[in-house]
């Protein structure tokens, strides 16, 4: 049996991280900012991707973040503003209805055993 050849180019499936820029921040002067509120204002798709700040624009206003990744600068950018980091896992999506009442049936199913 012949060997296939390998194709060209290569896909990758881990998700990229979701970008918000340090000018943008400044809309929420004094406010804890996380993906929930990145996610409401539209800046993210969900509150569930993770979420990198990247330095592009001034932070004038003190801001917290938090988020799961800081480029050096933007990280700096927030501190000089009097804004803190702190960084967070992703936030988990929640379990489908289905899900938990097919985990709950399995479970009696096997207290009965």
């Amino acid at each position: 049996m012949q060997r296939l050849p390998k194709l060209p180019g290569f896909k990758s499936f881990r998700p990229r991280a979701e970008v918000v820029y340090t000018g943008q921040l400044d809309q929420f002067a004094g406010k804890v900012v996380d993906a929930e509120v990145l996610a409401e204002t539209g800046l993210i798709t969900s509150p569930y991707v993770k979420v990198k700040i990247i330095a592009k624009g001034e932070v004038t206003k003190k801001v917290t973040v938090k988020a799961q990744a800081i480029s050096a600068s933007a990280l700096e950018a927030i501190q000089k503003a009097g804004g803190s980091f702190e960084k967070v896992p992703v936030n988990a999506r929640p379990a489908s209805q289905k899900k938990t009442e097919k985990a709950e049936k399995k479970a009696e199913k096997a207290a009965k055993k």
